[in-house]
């Protein structure tokens, strides 16, 4: 976890003050709001289509895939990879799934939000409640 609070914590640093929206998502999300679970090497964000070309742009010195829009029969979303301090960031701008029920989803980013404190950083999430009702709903 160590490396990941290191990789979040460049990340916060390139992103502050540059007004771009973003969201903390997935494992590293869960288990900072006390969730028993053991993130995966990586760091899920959510934005919106301008947020994800900005972070393209911010984070041009880490690439691995530029981010780019792609849809599937499950997923659609801008979507890009990113590495810094071997910990993959992914950041999915609007994006959506095939509920079960076979309709899309709300974009996750339009729900409400909660901003904890964490190493000195003021991060944005989905709420525990809301992480648990998406896994639930894919």
């Amino acid at each position: 976890m160590e490396k990941i609070i290191s990789a979040l914590q460049q990340f916060v640093s390139l992103v502050e003050g540059k007004n771009i929206f973003w969201i903390l998502s997935g494992s590293v999300s869960l288990a900072l709001q006390g969730v028993d679970v053991v993130p995966k090497e990586d760091i899920d964000i959510l934005t919106d289509a301008e947020g994800a070309k900005a972070l393209d742009e911010l984070l041009a010195d880490f690439v691995v895939k530029k981010s780019d829009y792609s849809s599937t029969d499950k997923y659609r979303s801008y979507f890009g990879i990113y590495k810094i301090s071997d910990i993959q960031i992914e950041v999915m701008g609007d994006f959506q799934y095939m509920t079960k029920e076979g309709s899309r989803s709300k974009e996750n980013q339009t729900h409400d939000l909660l901003y904890k404190e964490y190493h000195g950083m003021r991060l944005p999430m989905l709420t525990l409640e809301q992480e648990l009702q998406e896994y639930e709903n894919m």
